[in-house]
């Protein structure tokens, strides 16, 4: 065996692995690793396991299944294609240009968006070969989703010692960061440098996990992209957390549904009959549940006392969060659903947004400033406000080009601007994964915007030699760094907007 062969073999506390080289041989990378047991059979909606040992070595040269998940493919602008799927899913992917154990070079572990029901860390875009070019460790994971990974129950949470039910698919990620912390300097990693960071539901993950005692210690930067858990639980922007009773509820009904008497005949059922056959009259799959364990408290209740953890932190979002998500038809439709959700503070809304224009275009864009702009920015603040670690806030303001005419979400590609997602090609440096007229200020400012994120994962500062400053945030009346097509520091531009859903989610909170 010569160098170049024994490079590509790692040993880790399970065994060794091998992966392969990318392109001209200055990275590796190491696909579909175990970082836990197959969570299957008994282990269904268990707590992870730590993952088998084996030996000899195994190859790593493929991407591991991912979660079982219903196809969600929206034309060339979404990033959820056909994978390989598997209730054994457990896998991480780990691409180095590290020469030897001994560089410690920063890790960086990316949680995938997907509402906790669809996606993987082998979509194309999420590729760490170039920020493993430039000096970090970059680490994609796989963790259960949808009813596999997030079903509540009282028989589940009969049987847990913690008195717990839910959030598997969160405690996979937790599991994948003590295989991080255990491994990685095998790598060439840090596993005292490691940064969590995420896109839609991977940084709700991000927040979560700040927010949880059970992953303190196993991070010590966090990026959170366009997504969070901040508002009132059961109140419009909650998004994806429920209380454990009322997760209980839809797991006893749900398995009402399939006639199943126990959580044992539920552990009978085949995965796909489990994942795949949830009925609209339950609403969305299981999401996380504020369980008194993996979180004790509400998310922001954390965060206002100060509790989570005291990390650096960038948070922030995309301008047009709102363009790909569904929205009322007319004016009629958008008054209707305004007072559903927000009931006497309906009005509110109306008055800051105004009631003029198209009312499609208007419901998209309540409906990313609540869902995505408004969680990043209260994290900001109250993180700012509540801990002793250095914030950075961020507002993302460059279109890609998406090609003309592109069919995709109703034919409304002219109007996507930047779109929820369209940051994560500059992040990753990922931009020719799509073909798409991609200009030479694209790269310029994805070759800016990797620098920052390298080296707030290397410091917990973003700043370096030749890149635009960025201050640090105190709260909402500091600076805030938006990439357009130029980098400028100042005010939020959606200061307005974000301050009436500060009060409007106030008083929402205080009257319970």
């Amino acid at each position: 065996m010569n160098e170049a062969e024994r490079a590509l073999i790692v040993h880790t506390q399970s065994g060794a692995v091998e992966g392969v080289w990318c392109g001209d041989r200055q990275v590796r990378t190491f696909k579909g690793v175990p970082y836990a047991s197959p969570p299957v059979g008994d282990l269904r909606w268990r707590p992870p396991q730590p993952p088998v040992k084996w030996d000899g070595v195994r190859p790593a040269k493929a991407f591991g299944p991912r979660s079982i998940q219903f196809d969600r493919d929206i034309a060339s602008i979404s990033y959820f294609g056909p994978e390989p799927q598997s209730e054994d899913c457990l896998f991480l992917n780990i691409w180095t240009a590290a020469e030897s154990a001994a560089e410690k070079r920063p890790v960086m572990v990316w949680f995938h968006g997907g509402a906790f029901a669809v996606g993987s860390g082998a979509v194309p875009i999420f590729n760490g070969e170039a920020l493993a070019r430039r000096g970090a460790i970059v680490v994609t994971v796989n963790q259960r989703l949808g009813v596999l990974g997030f079903l509540a129950h009282p028989e589940l949470t009969a049987e847990s010692p913690h008195g717990s039910s839910g959030n598997y698919g969160l405690l996979d990620l937790i599991e994948a960061l003590r295989w991080v912390r255990d491994n990685i300097a095998a790598f060439g990693g840090d596993p005292d440098c490691v940064t969590i960071f995420g896109q839609s539901v991977g940084s709700s993950s991000v927040n979560v996990l700040m927010a949880s005692p059970l992953a303190r210690g196993l991070f010590h930067r966090a990026i959170a992209q366009s997504g969070g858990l901040m508002a009132p639980l059961g109140k419009p922007g909650g998004g994806s957390m429920y209380v454990r009773a009322i997760g209980e509820k839809f797991g006893e009904r749900y398995a009402d549904y399939l006639g199943a008497r126990s959580i044992a005949d539920m552990r009978a059922i085949p995965a796909e009959s489990i994942q795949l056959s949830w009925p609209s009259s339950l609403g969305r799959s299981p999401v996380t549940v504020f369980d008194g364990w993996f979180l004790p408290e509400e998310v922001h209740e954390t965060y206002k006392a100060g509790r989570q953890a005291h990390v650096p932190l960038i948070a922030g979002s995309n301008r047009s969060e709102g363009a790909t998500l569904p929205a009322p038809a007319d004016w009629p439709a958008l008054r209707r659903w305004l007072d559903s959700e927000y009931g006497a503070h309906a009005q509110m809304v109306l008055d800051c947004y105004g009631e003029t224009g198209d009312a499609s275009e208007l419901g998209r864009l309540i409906r990313g400033h609540i869902t995505f702009n408004w969680q990043n920015w209260v994290q900001a603040c109250e993180h700012a406000r509540s801990s002793d670690s250095n914030v950075y806030a961020y507002f993302f303001d460059r279109a890609p080009p998406l090609p003309p005419g592109m069919p995709c979400f109703e034919n409304r590609s002219e109007r996507l601007g930047v779109f929820h997602t369209a940051e994560i090609h500059y992040v990753f440096g990922t931009l020719n994964a799509r073909p798409w007229p991609w200009r030479a200020s694209d790269y310029e400012a994805s070759e800016t915007i990797m620098s920052y994120w390298i080296n707030f994962a290397r410091t917990g500062d973003p700043n370096g030699v030749g890149l635009p400053e960025w201050p640090t945030f105190s709260g909402p009346a500091e600076s805030v760094q938006t990439f357009g097509d130029t980098i400028r520091s100042g005010a939020h531009p959606l200061c307005r907007e974000l301050a009436m859903w500060d009060d409007c989610m106030t008083q929402l909170r205080a009257a319970g």
